[in-house]
């Protein structure tokens, strides 16, 4: 629980001082998100003027806020210059999240074990300790500037385990649909050492990966990242007869589109939280008295409230085939009747709250995912999402880059695709497109690259605005048998329109080229290899009897172990799978030099401290200088 409670001080209740929720660790997501707007990226005052003076229009101005409400304990801002209002979300929450899911990028440093040294609850640094040999194992031994203390740091990976052999093909079966009873069987193994081993290679995994992945926050060549943002469900099976309901968990991952590199995947489920201990501590910093943006606890799900949501679900209906600007249509639809735009999708109505750990507020998980993928990428020239049509993933993007935006170094768009149809539909499509390029390349004597450049400028005219919003969406022309039909919306599209004939001609060239860019598949092709890859993951099977709850024999039935399972995934799909052209994504990014072999991932050790030498005694001063 302390990490929890990090950004916090000790023992201080929580009170609703602000007309909004205060900043937290440099974050602030609370603002209008309007990419056209004066107050976009710009935080309320925190004092709001009153009177007749300060309501004048030509009184308002950046920083102008109005606080209203969407709901019950749901706190908005409404911007006074256009309009717009966004629920207030706890910045505490997601600054939280960001340290618990970035975690894995902080190095492995050696650390006083003296409770009663000062340096043992300090940060970790390497000028706090020094090299002091070894011990009987070839185990690196450290010793405390503090205090004096030794002992022992790192060394092998394995140096607890007994029977080491196995740990190669644990991992193989646990990445290549085996599920777990048969790997128990074919290996020969308790139950419990699988579930130590799957400890232990998530804790190897992520330990891997962040060593790799710090590297990013210092590299200026990587240009322009295309990314593809999307979600995925995933199913727990119920934990006891008594309450047939599934556990449902939602993941979100950000993909590189030229790479396949996926850069985080993120679940709303933290294991390390107690549902009985937050509800008694939450008493404490007065929550239950507070709107949920300002309480102590905004992150989690406590279990009444996740009940409550889901009685008020309505259950979910099959799914109609409908046109692809009607599944847009409903979209929006289905986010304007939430109480929070913000929150995603929420609980359903045949779903529970986890026996162990607690679930997460999905929006939060988005916000800060989204900031650590900003960051992780923040010395890229340009960088561009490209994201499921989602209010929640929408909004985490504008708050997690605003000064890029304006600045024009990073956008996004959403992405609708059409894949529910038949394969000779998907032909017949695709053979359209390939007809539509000919005959424009022979029209205008160009090749078939500039005909499908052509192709976007002609649908460009036929954008129609859909929604609240009046967002305008393009027909992308280009029909694969991936993606055969899909639309896009620039949600950032803030450029002021050039009046000279020749910079509009360009500028129109480049918003079509950057409509082509437009794609899911990245991201796609990933949650498709967990679902191949990943018994635990893969899809459960409707039965008509069950009141359309879902079972399946080889889904989890703890989701700590779901979750570890799929980090282990991410780092083994990045940099030991290998594509068409002989690379792994991590090799296509420059995070490896060739493809990594298991055993590499399962024995690997952070790189040692240098060792520090003790500053030279002075020496005495020699007789000779006295006498003179």
């Amino acid at each position: 629980m302390s990490k929890v409670k990090s950004l916090l001080a000790s023992g201080s209740p929580a009170k609703r001082s602000h007309r909004f929720p205060p900043a937290a660790a440099g974050i602030q997501v609370n603002h209008c998100k309007n990419p056209k707007c004066a107050n976009f990226g710009v935080p309320p005052k925190a004092i709001s003027g009153r009177g007749s003076a300060s309501t004048r229009a030509s009184a308002v101005g950046p920083g102008d806020y109005a606080v209203t409400a969407t709901g019950k304990d749901l706190p908005a801002l409404k911007c006074r210059l256009c309009g717009e209002i966004a629920p207030m979300q706890s910045n505490l929450a997601v600054a939280e999240e960001l340290m618990r899911i970035s975690a894995y990028l902080e190095p492995v440093l050696p650390r006083c074990t003296n409770e009663a040294c000062a340096l043992a609850a300090a940060p970790a640094a390497p000028e706090n300790v020094t090299r002091f040999g070894t011990n009987a194992h070839g185990t690196p031994r450290f010793k405390c500037v503090g205090c004096g203390k030794t002992f022992s740091f790192g060394g092998k990976s394995t140096k607890r385990q007994r029977r080491t052999s196995q740990n190669r093909d644990i991992l193989q079966h646990l990445m290549n649909a085996m599920p777990l009873r048969r790997t128990i069987k074919v290996l020969g193994i308790s139950p419990n050492q699988l579930y130590d081993r799957i400890d232990f290679l998530h804790e190897q995994a992520e330990m891997f990966a962040g060593a790799r992945e710090r590297t990013l926050l210092d590299r200026d060549d990587l240009g322009t990242r295309y990314l593809s943002v999307d979600r995925q469900k995933l199913l727990v099976n119920w934990h006891s007869k008594k309450v047939r309901k599934n556990t449902l968990l939602s993941s979100i991952a950000t993909a590189d589109q030229a790479t396949g590199y996926v850069f985080g995947v993120n679940v709303n489920f933290d294991p390390t939280l107690d549902s009985d201990e937050v509800e008694k501590d939450m008493v404490r910093f007065g929550d239950q008295k507070l709107p949920r943006a300002f309480r102590r606890y905004a992150r989690v799900w406590l279990p009444a409230d996740w009940d409550a949501a889901a009685a008020k679900a309505a259950s979910p209906a099959a799914a109609a085939k409908k046109p692809l600007d009607a599944l847009i249509v409903d979209t929006y639809d289905a986010a304007l009747k939430r109480e929070d735009i913000e929150a995603g999708e929420g609980p359903a109505s045949s779903s529970r709250a986890p026996v162990q750990g607690m679930l997460l507020h999905e929006q939060v998980v988005m916000y800060a995912h989204i900031q650590l993928v900003s960051r992780l990428l923040g010395r890229t020239r340009k960088i561009r999402f490209f994201a499921d049509q989602e209010s929640g993933i929408r909004a985490a993007i504008l708050t997690a880059v605003p000064t890029r935006v304006t600045s024009r170094t990073a956008d996004a768009f959403y992405v609708k695709v059409l894949k529910e149809m038949s394969v000779d539909k998907k032909r017949s499509m695709v053979g359209a497109t390939k007809r539509r390029l000919a005959d424009l390349a022979a029209a205008h004597g160009v090749d078939l690259e500039a005909a499908e450049l052509l192709a976007a400028q002609e649908e460009f005219d036929k954008m129609v605005p859909i929604g609240k919003w009046g967002d305008r969406w393009f027909n992308h022309p280009i029909s694969d048998m991936r993606e055969p039909e899909k639309r896009v919306c620039w949600l950032t599209d803030i450029d002021p329109v050039e009046t000279d004939p020749d910079k509009r001609r360009h500028q129109v060239s480049h918003h079509a080229l950057l409509h082509l860019k437009a794609t899911m598949t990245a991201v796609d092709r990933f949650f498709m290899q967990v679902r191949r890859g990943i018994t635990l993951a893969e899809r459960a099977v409707l039965s008509s009897n069950t009141d359309r709850r879902l079972w399946f024999g080889k889904s989890a039935y703890n989701p700590e172990v779901l979750v570890k399972v799929l980090g282990i995934f991410r780092t083994y799909f990045n940099y030991c799978e290998v594509g068409q052209d002989g690379k792994t994504p991590a090799m296509r990014l420059g995070l490896a030099r060739g493809p990594i072999a298991p055993e590499d991932i399962i024995y690997f050790t952070p790189e040692p401290l240098a060792r520090r030498r003790a500053p030279p005694a002075k020496a005495a001063p020699s007789p000779t200088r006295l006498a003179a």
